[in-house]
């Protein structure tokens, strides 16, 4: 849980401890940063230092680091803006979708819908209106690019970001999807530490 700097505005701030755990560091590495002058601090009267989460998030997306949920989460509040987590799965493959909807929601926070079909993802986009979809290429009524073709019609949804998942290993397949403009891509069986930190990245860079 963040803390609020006694006496100063409502910003969140982290210790040291919180920090190297959500950028997976040690303690001693985010000291060194502070001291170095990357990583801006304050000091509380005990001489404790705490951290800013948007400068947190700052330095991580800086420097390659995921940013987990919690610290998102909380550089949006700081900034006063709603950190809207939507995400749209469209899969025919109703067992693997539900589990990613679980992994998403209990891992990611997010909440999630899923479609089965591209008739059904564009009944259901116009409802739910996702701030992510995770997309299945091969599908029986018609395939994920037509389906991309047809959200990115629609200026609502120009710049929503669209993963392609698929079971397909073939370099001209991913080629393809980059080409018609999915904003990432990945192969299942998936990783699903990567398949959050994709769709974490996808929701920032629609906002960036």
């Amino acid at each position: 849980m963040s803390r609020r700097k006694p006496g100063a505005d409502n910003t969140p701030y982290f210790t040291t401890f919180q920090v190297a755990k959500f950028l997976g560091v040690s303690p001693p590495t985010v000291v060194n940063w502070v001291n170095s002058g990357l990583l801006p601090a304050q000091r509380t009267p005990g001489g404790h230092r705490r951290l800013r989460a948007g400068d947190v998030t700052t330095f991580a997306r800086a420097y390659n680091y995921p940013v987990p949920p919690q610290l998102a989460e909380a550089a949006a509040e700081a900034a006063g803006e709603e950190l809207e987590r939507r995400v749209l799965i469209v899969d025919d493959e109703r067992d693997f979708a539900q589990t990613v909807a679980d992994y998403l929601q209990l891992k990611g926070n997010w909440e999630v819908e899923i479609a089965d079909s591209g008739f059904a993802a564009g009944l259901t986009v116009a409802r739910f209106q996702p701030t992510v979809v995770l997309m299945d290429i091969l599908m029986p009524d018609m395939d994920g690019f037509e389906v991309l073709r047809m959200l990115r019609q629609d200026p609502a949804n120009r710049r929503t970001p669209v993963i392609a998942c698929t079971a397909y290993r073939d370099a001209a397949v991913e080629e393809r999807a980059r080409a018609e403009g999915f904003d990432a891509y990945m192969e299942k069986p998936i990783k699903f530490d990567r398949l959050l930190a994709l769709v974490e990245d996808a929701l920032r860079s629609s906002r960036g």
